[in-house]
């Protein structure tokens, strides 16, 4: 099929050598649908997402993101796990900036955030105006 046929598939847009990766983690599959549509709204990112920790540790040793979004409470290996795995292994490079999501009240000691990794703690639900806030940028709205 010739390229710009009606029947060849659409392109792809191009994704800008600017965007900065990103990687959610978070079970929640409508949570982690929410984040996404989010962030394409703010813009400027590209996007990875991971349903659990395995897929998300991939995704740190694969993409080399520069901001991690991170469900606390997942089943298997939670967030606080995650945390100690990343900063213990080798072979995974951390991201500048750790935000933890969570539904929890008050889950780390502000003290301990530094410590454990965590450059910012995001309460769930959030508003746009907050998850842009939490990455970096101004929100649209």
């Amino acid at each position: 099929m010739p390229e710009g046929s009606p029947d060849s598939p659409p392109e792809s847009p191009p994704e800008s050598e600017t965007d900065i990766k990103l990687l959610i983690v978070e079970d929640e599959e409508t949570v982690r649908s929410a984040i996404e549509a989010g962030l394409e709204v703010i813009g400027g990112f590209r996007v990875f997402a991971a349903t659990g920790a395995e897929e998300g540790f991939q995704f740190l040793k694969d993409e080399l993101p520069e901001i991690l979004l991170l469900d606390l409470v997942m089943p298997v290996t939670d967030g606080m796990q995650f945390l100690m795995k990343m900063g213990s292994d080798p072979e995974i490079s951390k991201p500048a900036k750790v935000v933890l999501m969570t539904a929890m009240e008050n889950p780390v000691p502000k003290e301990n955030l530094k410590d454990l990794g965590i450059d910012q703690v995001l309460s769930k639900p959030f508003r746009l105006k907050e998850l842009a806030n939490a990455v970096g940028r101004k929100s649209p709205f």
